[in-house]
């Protein structure tokens, strides 16, 4: 409990921040469907950099809400996603998206558990 806040109001402040990470862990099933669109088109090297910036959008923002739902590991799994991306974009072309792919399959399967263990 947070020092001078009584018993009522920490349990509704408790019940707040449960509901806020239940609709995150709700809305990953989402986020999973575009990650899975996004991997498609990375596969084609002709869209590839396009959905190296869609992705590094997505996990900029996924990064961003992780670490107030509670959710650190996929927070850190995205933050890698994003700054490799940044990398890789600003290297040459054409672009070697294997390891996007293998941290995004990490990631995924980070948020696949979240939503098995909901």
């Amino acid at each position: 409990m947070m020092q001078g806040m009584d018993a009522s109001k920490a349990a509704l402040l408790e019940a707040g921040l449960a509901k806020i990470r239940a609709r995150f862990i709700d809305s990953l099933e989402d986020r999973i469907d575009d990650f899975c669109a996004q991997l498609e088109i990375l596969e084609n090297p002709a869209t590839a950099e396009a959905a190296c910036t869609e992705i590094r959008a997505q996990a900029h923002k996924l990064h961003g809400i992780c670490g107030s739902v509670g959710q650190p590991r996929m927070g850190a799994l995205a933050a890698q996603v994003e700054h490799h991306i940044d990398s890789l974009l600003a290297g040459p072309r054409p672009l070697n998206t294997d390891f996007v792919d293998e941290l995004l399959n990490a990631l995924l399967d980070e948020m696949e558990q979240n939503v098995d263990g909901a």
